[in-house]
């Protein structure tokens, strides 16, 4: 059915849900939409914190329940519950400006090579923005996405999942044959991301393009307790977890047709790869003991990472590429 599902998957968000119910409730469109909450295994009483937001509104709602922990499987609940053709995912702590949803529809309807249509988040801080935030701040899911607006011109190009319009047949097409995500997304307190990447690489396998738009604009709120260097280390590794379980989508963007031992030729290209830069990151702390140096610290944390990654997901990141490869 022509429309948009709007879902937001959440964990214990009782106490940031309000102001994202509210902004929803003042969404301006011409076109049909439901709004679709996964409770995803909550502790706090979301689910009757929101119900009793909205029930009083005239808005097509209905809030889901995923007992398994993981963003993937929330995301997942949300699109298989999902009634509608264009998916928008809205975490659990943005603001939609009112436009957002008309903006968004009418460009996937009149454009429909369109596979992934992503916005531009503004961070909004509980208190003081850190002296760092500007530098490193995209990791948050905040700040334009593109130079220009439309086609992006990278190739593989990604999206942050925050504020994000998939078009659901495209993901139901892989989703309907049995595909299985490489990745979990992030679980409780576990910060493993990638899985809005993965989907954007599907979506680019499959032949559709990715898009952004300046003018879909949403606030990301930015509690004080993930507004430390410490939280963000966290955060990268979490990102940089992912590397190797990508492996086969970059492999199979350079040839549909690469064998299993151009795939390990290449996985053993990328371990070398991070392990010398690794060492070398620790030569270098080792020589520099007595200076605190932020970059250093960041860096040994991305590559250690990247490095255990290629170590630890090398039999399952195959074993997704022979997946991948049944589909092209």
């Amino acid at each position: 059915m022509n429309g948009i599902s709007i879902i937001i998957c959440t964990y214990n968000g009782k106490q940031k849900l309000e102001e994202t119910l509210l902004a929803i409730l003042k969404l301006k469109a011409t076109f049909s939409w439901e709004l679709l909450i996964v409770d995803n295994a909550s502790t706090d009483d979301t689910a009757a914190f929101s119900y009793s937001l909205l029930s009083d509104s005239t808005i097509d709602f209905s809030i889901l329940h995923e007992a398994e922990s993981g963003l993937i499987k929330a995301r997942l609940c949300g699109l298989k519950a999902s009634k509608y053709d264009v998916l928008l995912y809205c975490d659990d702590d943005n603001t939609l400006d009112k436009d957002y949803i008309q903006i968004g529809y009418d460009l996937m309807k009149s454009n429909p090579i369109i596979g992934a249509l992503g916005g531009c988040g503004t961070p909004v801080f509980e208190d003081e923005k850190p002296d760092w935030f500007d530098t490193y701040g995209h990791s948050f899911a905040v700040g334009p996405q593109a130079i220009t607006d439309g086609l992006m011109p990278e190739y593989p190009a990604e999206l942050y999942g925050a504020g994000t319009f998939f078009r659901k047949e495209v993901l139901l097409q892989y989703l309907n044959n049995g595909f299985k995500s490489a990745l979990s997304g992030r679980t409780r307190n576990n910060l493993v991301s990638g899985e809005d990447v993965e989907w954007c690489y599907l979506i680019q396998l499959a032949g559709y393009q990715i898009w952004y738009d300046h003018r879909l604009v949403f606030l990301h709120h930015m509690p004080q307790q993930r507004m430390s260097w410490e939280y963000y280390l966290r955060l990268k590794k979490g990102i940089s977890s992912g590397v190797c379980n990508l492996l086969p989508y970059s492999c199979l963007f350079r040839n549909r047709k690469m064998s299993s031992i151009f795939y390990f030729k290449t996985w053993f290209t990328k371990m070398s790869f991070a392990l010398l830069i690794y060492f070398k990151l620790r030569i270098l702390a080792f020589l520099t003991v007595n200076s605190s140096n932020t970059e250093q610290e960041l860096a040994i944390t991305i590559w250690r990472e990247k490095l255990f990654s290629y170590w630890r997901n090398s039999i399952k990141s195959h074993k997704h590429f022979i997946q991948l490869k049944n589909y092209f």
